[in-house]
């Protein structure tokens, strides 16, 4: 559980804790995909036609099961009160707002900015393969890919270590002792 003392003001999460607590998350979030991947899997044959859906739906689609979810649970996970995923909580790691812990639509607004290049990247990846928008299949992926090398930047060059998410949603990632 994260304090709520500001007499006594938590360091910034060093790198490699960050990055451990990184890795599992995609680790939990890759366990997520593949049980979608294969109840979609189970599902198809017995699905109606065999057309393609839309692109519309399609965005839909990838947005309900994969964004939607991951965004659930970074958030769910970062409101609780151990205030951090399951990542996080393996490093001793939590998310907070000076000087204290984060509140729910901190949390969410992080979470929703955090994602925002993987939904570009799935808009990216449904032109690719519906072969349709080519041109706004580029632009989505080139978006995705400069916002992730954004944040990488600012978080590198921060004291604090706040990403872009984290410089707009106000909070950042803290250690919470050895």
């Amino acid at each position: 559980m994260i304090a709520d003392d500001p007499a006594q003001p938590l360091l910034p999460a060093p790198w490699p804790a960050r990055i451990v607590a990184s890795l599992v998350d995609l680790l939990v979030i890759l366990v997520w995909l593949l049980l979608v991947t294969g109840f979609g899997l189970v599902l198809t044959p017995f699905v109606a036609g065999s057309s393609v859906p839309g692109l519309l739906l399609t965005d839909v689609i990838a947005f309900c099961f994969t964004v939607l979810p991951t965004g659930l649970y970074l958030t769910l996970t970062e409101v609780a009160p151990a205030a951090g995923t399951l990542g996080k909580r393996m490093r001793r790691l939590a998310v907070q707002t000076a000087p204290s812990r984060a509140r729910v639509t901190s949390i969410a607004v992080r979470n929703a900015i955090k994602l925002v290049p993987w939904q570009l990247a799935h808009f990216a990846v449904s032109r690719f393969i519906l072969d349709d928008q080519f041109q706004v299949a580029l632009a989505c992926y080139g978006a995705s890919v400069m916002l992730v090398i954004t944040t990488i930047a600012l978080a590198a060059r921060d004291p604090e270590r706040r990403a872009l998410h984290d410089r707009l949603a106000g909070t950042r990632v803290v250690a919470l002792g050895p």
